[in-house]
């Protein structure tokens, strides 16, 4: 029982970080590496405003999260939007230039590579024969599944939302029935990055804040999202799971190094025999969502 709720805490992680993602791959149709360094901004300047600045670490979480989402959304029309004739790899290889960016950012304000962990005051735990609980494991499962189901239902039942899935269907046929492209595209690199910078955040909960978090976790997220079919953002969360379970309970027979290693072997062997992901939708079905 333990090592199955080790697991959740790891598969809402991955699951909430790679749906950021594969929301901006949806619509936008490039990879962004960026995504990975976001999550490290992120989790940095929660951080900073919960320690430096003596914040609430609630209220240091709730500014932050807009704050990233607002710092994806300037990156988006100061490199992204304008490379958009020159292709899809331009777009690809400026996401890895802005990646290098980020970090160097990062390095120089947040000097040092010690782990830095959040100041957490809870002693709220759950206690049992076989599984045990404390509020921030808690609050992370919590608060990530919170965070898709508003992305569900901001995707369902608002306008915006409606836009950004025709669009992620069909963009040309989207902007032909009159679509605010450009406040839909601006909604996706907005919602996908602040929810890159909540997931670095739950992540540095658990075991404390690296600089090298930005690049560690981007590879796991590319794989999650491949795994779980890039054209369907349920598919993502599924595959977040399953490799958050793969990564945890590996420990049972494999020291936790490996697990990691483990995961990305399972992915090779499912993607082998299914290539599309274990959850595919097809363009005419995804066109009309």
């Amino acid at each position: 029982m333990q090592y199955i709720f080790f697991a959740l805490i790891t598969g809402s992680t991955l699951a909430l970080a790679a749906v950021g993602f594969a929301l901006v791959r949806q619509t936008e149709g490039f990879l962004n590496i960026a995504h990975g360094q976001f999550m490290l901004l992120g989790a940095f300047v929660a951080h900073t405003l919960a320690t430096t600045y003596g914040l609430n670490l609630g209220l240091a979480i709730a500014i932050t999260v807009p704050l990233i989402g607002l710092a994806g959304l300037a990156t988006a029309w100061l490199v992204f939007f304008p490379l958009r004739d020159k292709g899809l790899l331009a777009q690809f290889f400026s996401s890895v230039g802005v990646a290098f960016i980020v970090y160097g950012i990062v390095s120089a304000l947040w000097s040092g590579r010690a782990i830095k962990v959040f100041p957490i005051t809870s002693d709220f735990s759950i206690a049992m024969p076989g599984f045990s609980a404390t509020a921030i494991e808690l609050g992370i499962v919590i608060g990530a599944w919170l965070a898709v189901l508003s992305l569900h239902l901001f995707l369902a039942h608002t306008r915006v939302g409606t836009s950004i899935r025709a669009i992620a269907g069909n963009a040309e046929l989207a902007r032909a029935r009159g679509i605010n492209v450009r406040l839909a595209i601006g909604s996706v690199w907005f919602v996908g990055t602040a929810l890159a910078g909540l997931s670095g955040i739950l992540i540095g909960l658990i075991g404390g804040v690296g600089i090298e978090l930005g690049w560690h976790y981007i590879l796991i997220i590319l794989a999650v999202a491949v795994l779980g079919g890039l054209r369907t953002l349920y598919g993502v969360l599924i595959g977040g799971l399953l490799v958050g379970a793969v990564i945890e309970l590996s420990t049972l027979v494999v020291p936790s190094k490996y697990g990691v290693l483990i995961a990305f072997g399972l992915i090779v062997v499912t993607l082998l025999v299914k290539p599309e992901g274990i959850v595919s939708v097809s363009k005419r079905k995804e066109a009309s969502a």
